[in-house]
């Protein structure tokens, strides 16, 4: 933002060390949007944001009117209308289609790699880890200070890699073959375009800048194994951090999407990667979805999903997933489901012909099951709970 700025500035509250506030960043930077960054330990925080929100977990933006957003997804729902250029989704049906996948694919395929490499490798990580943590909530506090702060979310953190993302010892090598061939994939893609889909950096590469800037980018292991085999990737993390379009090593690609709906052969290929890696989980995730909603009749619309207090996005079930031949226990998330309605909603309102070239797409990736899901009850966001619509 510029120091002489005379627009309204919004304020992101969240920290380098976060995943999910990777995503926002470089959105409000690539769209130029006036903006100052803030931990949650600054006051306000605590004492304005937090509370009307309801919700201590970040990202959270305060626009200038006072309102509070909080989660990457609404953040980018909420400012796109008001902030359409550059566009966050490319004009072609099937770019859109792509873009809008990713949405919830990234997480879902990268999201225990980037969780894996940050907490299985603590004794390489955590004093940097830990630090970066501390700071978050005491910004000029000594050593031993940010110490215990990088303790007591390292310790909350841990219980969500067991118990939520099923992380033991038998699932690390897929993890970490999970990271590797994603590097190779997108190092490829880089190679040949600043973004994944040509000139401008769409909704997929901000969702992207959670896991390879929040974690692989930047935790001392994944970081030096990025830089090593895939340095186009670790340099993209930069430059998607930056307020510039052009980046110096694609001055000459157009500033803008690829022409006639074309997807780069790289983005295809990661897109197949995603879906076969995790598009089987992502079907039953939705069958036992639809089954648990079937199940609460007596919820009306407007109910949370959880009776549990400060249960923000409950998770519904668990069941065990298969990955290259390695089990591991799959949570099905009510916030994962509600990301793919949206993507399901932005189909159904397609015209037969683009629904065919959106059904090609997805049979020529490997996930043709997915344009036919269907959610039994629809959720929304009341506040920051989820609930039924």
């Amino acid at each position: 933002m510029s120091r002489t700025s005379d627009k309204p500035v919004y304020t992101l509250y969240g920290s380098y060390a976060s995943y999910a506030t990777a995503k926002p960043r470089s959105y409000l930077r690539k769209k130029g949007i006036p903006f100052v960054e803030r931990v949650p330990g600054t006051p306000r925080f605590r004492e304005y944001v937090r509370k009307t929100s309801d919700n201590h977990r970040i990202p959270q933006i305060e626009t200038p009117d006072g309102q509070v957003i909080q989660d990457s997804i609404a953040i980018f729902d909420t400012l796109e209308p008001q902030f359409p250029e550059p566009p966050a989704y490319p004009p072609g049906i099937r770019q859109q289609m792509a873009a809008r996948l990713f949405e919830f694919l990234i997480d879902a395929t990268l999201g225990r790699s980037a969780w894996h490499y940050r907490w299985n490798y603590k004794d390489d990580n955590y004093d940097f880890v830990g630090r970066e943590f501390g700071r978050s909530f005491s910004p000029h506090g000594a050593d031993e200070e940010l110490a215990h702060f990088g303790e007591v979310i390292a310790e909350r953190m841990n219980g969500f890699r067991t118990t939520v993302f099923g992380d033991t010892p038998a699932t690390w090598p897929l993890f970490d073959a999970i990271y590797l061939d994603a590097l190779g994939i997108l190092e490829e893609q880089f190679r040949q375009y600043p973004y994944l889909f040509g000139g401008l950096p769409s909704i997929a590469d901000h969702i992207l800048m959670g896991p390879l800037f929040g974690h692989f980018g930047r935790d001392p292991v994944p970081s030096n194994i990025m830089k090593l085999k895939a340095p186009r990737v670790f340099r993209w993390t930069e430059h998607m951090n930056t307020p510039d379009i052009v980046s110096p090593e694609h001055h000459d690609i157009p500033e803008a999407y690829l022409a006639d709906d074309e997807i780069p052969e790289g983005t295809l290929a990661f897109l197949r990667f995603c879906l076969e890696t995790y598009g089987p989980a992502i079907v039953k995730s939705v069958e036992l979805y639809n089954n648990w909603a079937l199940d609460k009749s007596q919820k009306s619309s407007g109910d949370m999903l959880s009776d549990k207090p400060r249960d923000h996005e409950p998770v519904i079930c668990q069941f065990t997933a298969t990955v290259r031949g390695t089990p591991f226990l799959q949570s099905v998330s009510s916030y994962e489901i509600w990301v793919i309605q949206r993507v399901l909603d932005w189909i159904d309102a397609l015209s037969d012909n683009e629904k065919k070239a959106c059904h090609s797409l997805l049979a020529r990736c490997g996930g043709a099951q997915i344009s036919d899901l269907k959610l039994e009850r629809r959720l929304t966001r009341v506040g920051t709970y989820m609930a039924f619509e």
